[in-house]
C-alpha cells in the first residue's frame, strides 16, 4: 500500500518551527539551571574524592555576582562521610597562604556554557553543555513534523536525530555525518569483539549502551517465544481457557485490561508480555489493533508508576531522597523518601484516571475520535490493523493439527515473571541482613537495589521463557527442532523496523539530553507563579517536556528539582508542595503516552502488532481525556480546597459524561 505525504501538514509543521524560533526564552535562566547542573559534576571530579578538602580560598573568574553567590552555597554544603561523621568536603578560608580554588562559570564561544575548577597546583576538572536555545526545539519538532507530514516514522527520527547531532557538533552537517558513521561502525565493530566501542556519536552511544540492548534483546527474546507458543497451539489454548470471561469485545477489553494491571512490577514487561499474548484474545473478537496498543500502554506505565512492589519504586524513592533537605522548611513533610512515596500516591491522578477510563471504555462499549473509526473498521469484517498487515505476522500462526492447551502459553509466559521476580528478589536482598516479605521498606530496598540489573533480569526471564517453551514443543512433539526455530526466528524478524524505531527514539532522547531541550522548555515557564497554578503547571509542563523528549525517566529527574524548590518558595503548603511532585510523575507518564518518540509507545505498538503512529493517533484522545480530568479536578480542584474524594468522584464522572455523550459504539450490541 502506497503511503502518500500529507502536505499540509508539513506546512502546518514548517510554520509551527518558525514559531518556535521566536518564543521568548530566558537564556539566562537556561544558563543558571544548566551551570547548577554541571557545577556538582565538576566538584566531584576534584581529588580526593573520599576526603575533606582544605582549606582553600575560592576564585571566581568571568562568573557574574549572583552565580558565584548560588554555587558558593553549593559549595560550602558539600560534604563527605568520614569516621567522624559527616564533614564539610571544602575547608574554605580567607587565609593568603591557603591555595586556590579558581571556580569559573562562563559563556565560551557560539553555543557553549563551560564550569570548571582548577586548583593553585595545576589539579582541574571541567564540564561543558550546550548553551540551550529555540533550536534545542528542533529535534523533537523535527521528528513530529516529519513523521506526521511523511507519514514514515522512521527516516522522520533518523533525519532528527541528525538534526540534532549537527547542532551539538558545531553546526556541521558533514562533520555530524562523520562523526556518527564512524561511531556506529565503532560500535558495531566493539560489539563483536573488533576494537573498542567509541565514545562519539549519538547512535552509536545507544547501540553501545548494554542497557538498550538487553532490553532490545528482551523484546526479541519475547516475541520469539510467544511465536513458538502460538505456533504449538499455547495461545490458542490460552483464548479458550479465558473465553468464558471474553464473550464479546466489550468483555475481552476488560479482561485484557485485567491482565495488564495484574502484570504490575515492570512497564516494559507488562508492555511486551500483555501485548503479545494478549492479540490471539482481542483478534478473535475482532478489536482493532489500536485499541490492543492503547490498552497495553495505558495498563503499563500508569500501573507500574504507582506500585508499591515494582522496578519504578526505586527510581520514584531515589529522586524524593534527593528532595528532602529543599523541603525541610516545609512543615509536615515526610522524612524519607520512601515516606513521601505514600504521601504523594493519592494525589497521582492522571495515573489513577487513564487506569479507569481504559475499563470505562470497556464497560460502556464506546469510542472517541479515531479510535471509533478503527473499531467500526476492525467490527465490520476489516483489516485488525490499519495497514492490513496482520495476516502477515508469523507469530499469529497455529500449527494445523496440534491441540490447543493453555498450559503451552501459561508455563513459558509464567516462567518468564516468576524469573523476573526470583532474579530481583536475589539481586535485590544480596545486600541485605534481613529481608521480610511483609515489610514494604524491604521491597522498596530490594527493587532499589535491583534497579540497575532490571534489563539483563528481564532478558535472562525471557531466556528461560524461551527455553520453556521450546522444552515443551519438543518434549510434546507438537513441533520439530526447525519447526521451533523457525517459529522463534520469523517472531523476531516482525520486529526489525520495531527495533530500527526504538534506537532513533534512544538517540533523540540522547540528542535532546545534549541540547538540554527540558531545561528549554522550563525557561520558557518562568517562576512567578500563584500556588494555585503551580500543581496543574509542573504537571503541564512536565508533559510538555515528557512529549518532546519521548522519556517519563528523565522528565521526572529533570523537573523534580524545579518543582520541589518553587512549590515550596511559593507556597510552603504541604497540600500543595505534595500534589507537585505528583503532577511531575503523572504529567511525565501523560506526555510519553502521548510522544510518538517515547520508547513504551513504541513497545506498545510493537507488541500488539499496530502501527506506530496509528496508536499514537487512536491513543491521544484518551490520553488527554484523563489529563483534562486530573488537570481539573485533580491539580487545579485539589490545589483549591477541593476534597480527594470530591476530585476522584468529579474526575470519573466527567470521564463517564465524555464517553457516553461523545463516544459511539462500533456495533450496535457489543457485550
Amino acid at each position: 500500500m502506497e503511503i502518500k505525504p500529507s502536505y499540509p501538514a508539513l506546512v502546518i509543521g514548517l510554520l509551527l518551527i518558525i514559531g518556535a524560533s521566536v518564543l521568548p526564552i530566558d537564556r539566562g535562566a537556561v544558563f543558571d539551571h544548566q551551570v547548577d547542573g554541571l557545577f556538582p559534576e565538576v566538584i566531584a571530579e576534584l581529588e580526593p574524592a573520599d576526603g575533606p578538602i582544605g582549606p582553600v580560598r575560592l576564585s571566581w573568574f568571568e562568573t557574574n555576582a549572583d552565580t558565584a553567590a548560588r554555587l558558593n552555597g553549593v559549595l560550602r554544603a558539600a560534604t563527605v562521610d568520614t569516621a567522624a561523621g559527616s564533614v564539610p568536603r571544602f575547608q574554605i578560608t580567607e587565609k593568603a597562604d591557603a591555595p586556590v580554588l579558581h571556580l569559573q562559570a562562563r559563556h565560551t564561544s557560539g553555543s557553549r556554557l563551560e564550569v570548571s575548577a582548577r586548583f593553585t597546583d595545576g589539579q582541574s576538572a571541567k564540564r561543558t553543555a550546550y548553551w540551550a536555545d529555540w533550536t534545542s526545539l528542533l529535534p523533537p519538532l523535527v521528528a513530529l513534523v516529519l513523521a506526521v507530514g511523511l507519514r514514515r516514522v522512521v527516516p522522520a527520527l533518523y533525519i532528527a536525530v541528525f538534526v540534532g547531532a549537527t547542532l551539538l557538533h558545531g553546526g556541521n552537517p558533514l562533520w555530524a555525518a562523520w562523526v556518527e558513521i564512524r561511531g556506529l561502525f565503532g560500535a558495531l565493530a566493539g560489539a563483536f569483539g573488533i576494537g573498542s566501542a567509541p565514545t562519539e556519536g549519538y547512535l552509536a552511544g545507544v547501540v553501545a549502551d548494554s542497557f538498550n540492548l538487553q532490553i532490545l534483546g528482551f523484546t526479541f527474546a519475547l516475541v520469539g517465544l510467544v511465536a513458538v507458543v502460538s505456533r504449538m497451539g499455547g495461545t490458542r489454548g490460552l483464548v479458550d481457557a479465558l473465553a468464558p470471561l471474553a464473550r464479546g469485545p466489550r468483555s475481552a477489553q476488560a479482561v485484557t485490561a485485567s491482565m495488564g494491571t495484574a502484570v504490575f512490577f515492570d512497564d516494559y514487561a507488562n508492555t511486551v508480555v500483555i501485548g503479545t499474548t494478549a492479540r490471539t484474545l482481542t483478534d478473535k473478537h475482532r478489536l482493532s489493533r489500536e485499541k490492543l496498543a492503547y490498552i497495553v500502554d495505558s495498563t503499563s506505565a500508569p500501573v507500574a508508576g504507582i506500585a508499591i512492589v515494582s522496578t519504578w519504586i526505586g527510581y520514584e524513592v531515589g529522586l524524593f531522597d534527593d528532595l528532602l533537605s529543599t523541603l525541610s522548611a516545609v512543615p509536615d513533610m515526610p522524612g524519607s523518601g520512601y515516606e513521601m512515596f505514600f504521601a504523594v500516591l493519592p494525589l497521582r491522578f492522571y495515573c489513577l484516571f487513564a487506569l479507569a477510563l481504559v475499563f470505562i471504555g470497556a464497560f460502556t462499549g464506546r469510542d472517541l475520535g479515531p479510535m471509533l473509526a478503527a473499531e467500526r473498521r476492525a467490527r465490520s469484517g476489516g483489516p485488525l490493523a490499519p495497514d492490513g498487515s496482520v495476516e502477515k505476522e508469523p507469530v499469529s500462526v497455529t500449527k494445523a493439527g496440534v491441540p490447543a492447551r493453555a498450559g503451552n502459553a501459561i508455563l513459558p509466559i509464567g516462567a518468564v515473571l516468576l524469573v523476573t521476580v526470583g532474579f530481583i528478589l536475589g539481586a535485590g536482598t544480596g545486600p541485605m541482613a534481613s529481608f521480610s516479605p511483609l515489610s514494604l521498606g524491604d521491597w522498596k530496598v530490594v527493587f532499589d537495589n535491583a534497579g540497575g540489573d532490571i534489563a539483563l533480569i528481564l532478558l535472562a526471564a525471557a531466556l528461560v521463557g524461551s527455553a520453556v517453551a521450546f522444552t515443551l514443543a519438543l518434549g510434546q512433539r507438537l513441533l520439530s527442532g526447525r519447526e521451533a526455530v523457525s517459529a522463534y526466528t520469523d517472531g523476531m524478524k516482525t520486529l526489525a523496523e520495531a527495533a530500527a524505531v526504538l534506537i532513533a527514539a534512544w538517540a533523540i532522547k540522547s540528542v535532546c539530553d545534549g541540547l538540554s531541550t527540558g531545561l528549554t522548555i522550563v525557561a520558557l515557564i518562568g517562576d512567578g507563579l500563584p500556588p494555585l497554578w503551580i500543581p496543574l503547571t509542573v504537571f503541564l509542563m512536565s508533559g510538555v517536556i515528557a512529549f518532546s523528549t519521548g522519556t517519563s525517566w528523565g522528565t521526572m529527574a529533570l523537573v523534580l528539582p524545579i518543582a520541589a524548590p518553587l512549590s515550596a518558595t511559593l507556597s510552603g503548603e504541604p497540600l500543595i508542595v505534595l500534589a507537585s511532585l505528583g503532577a511531575v510523575l503523572d504529567g511525565a507518564i501523560w506526555g510519553d503516552h502521548c510522544s510518538p518518540i517515547s520508547d513504551t509507545t513504541v513497545l506498545s505498538s510493537t507488541a500488539s502488532g499496530c502501527p506506530h503512529l496509528a496508536h499514537v493517533r487512536t491513543q491521544l484522545p484518551y490520553a488527554t481525556l484523563a489529563m483534562l480530568a486530573a488537570g481539573a479536578w485533580g491539580y487545579l480542584g485539589v490545589a483549591g480546597g477541593l476534597p480527594l474524594l470530591a476530585a476522584y468522584g468529579l474526575g470519573l464522572v466527567t470521564m463517564v459524561a465524555v464517553m457516553l455523550i461523545f463516544g459511539r459504539s462500533a456495533t450496535a450490541r457489543s457485550v
